[in-house]
């Protein structure tokens, strides 16, 4: 069994510190075979793993729609998520709705009247309470940024750019207006809640025809990861609590990929996720483990076998080493 280990953001300022009692994360690394890959984003991580080619931009919007209980077929689809943008110092700077928390009444009702008046140009599909859907005939000429890569930048630097960018800028435009002075949003304001007072367009494309399949399983709750397996056929369970939940259900043979949440605390990782790992691997459980842990500006890629283990001249270094 090969076990690949995927933890976004583990070495930027909110992952994990370089903090003591982390002994199984630093044995893996330092026994294993390392290599620095420069920065991707998490969209391009997934998509290079199962093979999924680019289009004008990472086509995320069929795969977390066909996640989120959606039939993506082959129509173009965009993400037209609900978010918060604030007046910055010399900007808009935006907050995505998955910073926040986002009623499915909330939802409802937002979309009830963006629907009322976009009827003749889109339609939007609430299909969680933080992600929203548009269908569109014809694929749009531009390029977006992801809300979470725009999440605290002024929106001027991320807007969509392109031959037909400017016409999403109205919309978006038209968007704002009505939902400025919504109900919904001054209820929010009133409890002291942002006002999901913008949408934002990103993630557009058609899903893929041709699928690989590089995982025999996978575990995890991010919606891009479920698409993707789910598109290619392969076997989707909910992120368990640890390692050992994940080992209970696996087999002997093949490849599983658990990608986790954002980190969690440092001791709670050596202790569900390291630890139990590390064990696996010295008791052949185990064949390989590969750890891809990101960071700000680049991922460290660790391949570590049972046999690595003997290198105990390979000593370990405190996380701070690798960060």
């Amino acid at each position: 069994m090969h076990f690949d280990l995927h933890i976004p953001d583990f070495f930027s300022a909110e992952g994990v510190s370089p903090a003591e009692g982390l002994a199984a994360a630093e044995t893996l690394i330092a026994r294993g075979r390392r290599r620095r890959i420069a920065s991707v984003s998490p969209e391009a991580w997934l998509f290079g793993r199962f093979g999924v080619e680019r289009q004008r931009d990472w086509p995320v919007a069929p795969y977390t729609l066909l996640a989120d209980g959606g039939a993506p077929e082959r129509h173009f689809w965009m993400r037209a998520d609900p978010v918060h943008l604030r007046v910055g110092r010399d900007s808009l700077v935006l907050a995505d709705g998955a910073a926040f928390q986002v009623s499915r009444a909330e939802s409802d009702a937002l979309v009830e009247t963006l629907n009322r008046h976009f009827r003749r140009t889109m339609l939007f599909y609430p299909m969680r309470p933080a992600r929203w859907y548009v269908r569109l005939e014809k694929a749009p000429d531009m390029q977006t940024t992801p809300a979470a890569a725009a999440r605290g930048l002024a929106i001027d630097e991320t807007l969509p750019s392109g031959p037909d960018a400017v016409r999403f800028h109205a919309l978006m435009n038209e968007a704002q207006m009505l939902l400025h002075e919504h109900p919904v949003n001054a209820e929010r304001e009133a409890r002291g809640e942002p006002a999901l007072n913008s949408i934002w367009f990103w993630g557009g494309g058609v899903i893929d025809a041709e699928h690989g399949r590089p995982f025999s399983m996978v575990f995890g709750d991010d919606p891009l990861a479920r698409g993707l397996a789910l598109a290619a056929g392969i076997p989707v369970r909910a992120l368990p609590k640890d390692a050992g939940s994940v080992l209970a259900a696996l087999g002997d043979e093949g490849r599983a990929l658990v990608v986790l949440d954002a980190p969690r605390e440092a001791r709670l990782l050596e202790r569900d996720w390291f630890g139990p790992l590390l064990a696996a691997l010295k008791s052949g459980r185990i064949g390989m483990l590969t750890l891809q842990l990101c960071g700000a500006d680049s991922l460290l890629e660790v391949e570590t076998v049972r046999s690595d283990l003997r290198y105990f001249w390979r000593r370990r270094k405190p996380l701070s080493a690798y960060a």
